[in-house]
């Protein structure tokens, strides 16, 4: 086989290969990743049905505690925060890393398919099982997981409940006026007619103002 033969075929092999490793992770995982949230109270008891935003570069999702929910893969952490009526905010922060398909483009030199599935987000993982603590704010890092096993995660601060803004002070001597308490209407004054005069004017009066003949 002549040596332009061969270089033929080896372009074709090399084209092969290298059409398997881009993309790796894009293929073999795809761009989104279900995770599962849940809350509980300081003593620990579960709490379902909070209302959980959950966040990243690519979207934001609303799901309820205890489910578990599809959102994008990033190599940008997710931040999640879960609000529940009487109870102080539970947050958190998902580590984003690198997953094993974004590790088998690097080590085999797919770099063209390393930058893709950085580039669709395919080539990370989150924590796939989060339990946040009302009152807390707690770290979860993928590579501290052991396969879909919950995580506690790692307490860095707490919250707290929102105060509800107090009313202005009132002046002394000036009662607070009543919300939703409305003052009754002021009616319009009455005008009483004044009563007219009966008297009348008779021609001898006339006459009496007229001057006397000579």
């Amino acid at each position: 086989m002549r040596a332009a033969g061969w270089r033929f075929w080896g372009l074709c092999v090399g084209a092969g290969v290298l059409s398997i490793l881009t993309g790796c992770a894009s293929v073999t995982n795809g761009t989104t990743q279900t995770v599962k949230i849940e809350t509980l109270t300081p003593a620990g008891e579960v709490v379902k049905g909070a209302r959980c935003l959950v966040t990243n570069d690519r979207n934001d999702t609303v799901m309820r505690s205890g489910d578990s929910v599809p959102v994008r893969r990033s190599g940008a952490n997710l931040a999640i925060e879960c609000t529940q009526p009487g109870q102080a905010p539970a947050s958190g922060q998902a580590v984003s890393r690198a997953n094993v398909g974004m590790v088998g483009n690097i080590l085999i030199g797919g770099v063209i398919g390393a930058a893709i599935d950085s580039g669709t987000g395919a080539g990370f993982n989150y924590p796939s099982w989060m339990r946040l603590v009302f009152g807390e704010v707690r770290n979860f890092d993928r590579s501290s997981q052991t396969g879909d096993e919950a995580m506690a995660g790692v307490r860095l601060g707490t919250t707290e409940v929102a105060v509800a803004a107090a009313r202005p002070e009132q002046p002394r001597g000036v009662a607070a006026p009543e919300v939703g308490v409305r003052a009754a209407p002021v009616p319009p004054p009455v005008l009483v007619p004044q009563p007219r005069s009966d008297a009348r004017v008779s021609m001898d009066d006339l006459r009496g103002l007229l001057p006397a003949k000579p």
